[in-house]
């Protein structure tokens, strides 16, 4: 398997407003970046819930952009459920958005503990060439006779042990893993600063298990207890799987916080018996 990276770059560092065909920086288009002034006038409580927003032609003229440019922007915030109405009319402030997610939110556990003020560590404990096999396969979309790394690490929060992580990488990208020095704080970021390798996107299933033998020895803790038990399958921009992972954390370290509503869904229940997950 080859990984194939496209990297996009504009000769000014800008891109093009969809709605205006105006320039926006880097950050984000303009109505993205209008919709994150709202979310943060909400945040602040200078906008209330139960709150009307000003008219488009209102907010047009603070923002000083064209109206469709605020159209795109009320419609993300009606999507994802911090604002509502009825089409052509006021929006109305539906709920409190929760502070803006990082870049990196369950994609890098090194990059998300930095984020937000921790120190992240890890041990690498063993990392085996193995056949990849029905459920990596499924997961890698590689042949089941093809290799794969396996990467066995103890991850560390403030030097205390909270999770233990196995993860398969298909062959072209396990050469270049397998190199990488054991105490590296963050392969993902490595992987992007050195080899240009984007980790852009990844599928997630949370479920719960128990501490078996391993995971207890590894972790210092009894067998038998409860884990927080994290699937998770990382994209390049071209939706190419970079990795599987298997992560268990100790559950009284780590939560999961997601916000849905009636337009936009970010969650789904599966039953145990459900295994293609991905």
């Amino acid at each position: 398997m080859r990984i194939v990276q496209h990297v996009w770059k504009g000769s000014s560092g800008e891109r093009t407003d969809p709605v205006t065909g105006t320039g926006a920086s880097a950050s984000g288009a303009r109505y993205e970046q209008i919709a994150e002034q709202i979310r943060e006038s909400i945040r602040t409580g200078r906008r209330q819930v139960g709150q009307l927003l000003e008219s488009e032609a209102a907010l047009a003229a603070d923002y000083h952009v064209a109206p469709g440019t605020v159209r795109e922007a009320l419609r993300l915030l009606v999507s994802e459920g911090t604002v509502g109405g009825r089409r052509g009319a006021r929006k109305v402030v539906l709920r409190k958005p929760r502070p803006a997610a990082v870049a990196e939110e369950f994609r890098s556990f090194a990059q998300w503990a930095s984020a937000h003020g921790r120190t992240p560590g890890g041990q690498v404990i063993e990392q085996t060439w193995r056949i990849a096999g029905a459920e990596n396969a499924a997961a890698l979309r590689v042949d089941h006779r093809d290799r794969v790394l396996q990467v066995l690490r103890v991850r560390l929060l403030d030097g205390e042990k909270v999770m233990v992580e196995r993860t398969s990488y298909p062959e072209s990208l396990g050469e270049i893993v397998e190199r990488i020095p054991a105490d590296t704080a963050s392969v993902s970021r490595h992987l992007a600063d050195e080899h240009g390798i984007v980790f852009a996107g990844a599928d997630h299933v949370f479920s719960a298990t128990v501490c078996n033998q391993q995971d207890a020895s590894l972790l210092g803790v009894s067998r038998g207890r409860p884990l927080l038990r994290h699937l998770r399958r990382s994209r390049d921009r071209g939706g190419r799987p970079l990795e599987f992972s298997e992560d268990r954390y100790l559950a009284n370290v780590i939560s999961v916080a997601m916000s849905n509503g009636r337009n936009v869904n970010p969650i789904s229940w599966l039953t145990a018996d459900e295994h293609n997950w991905f």
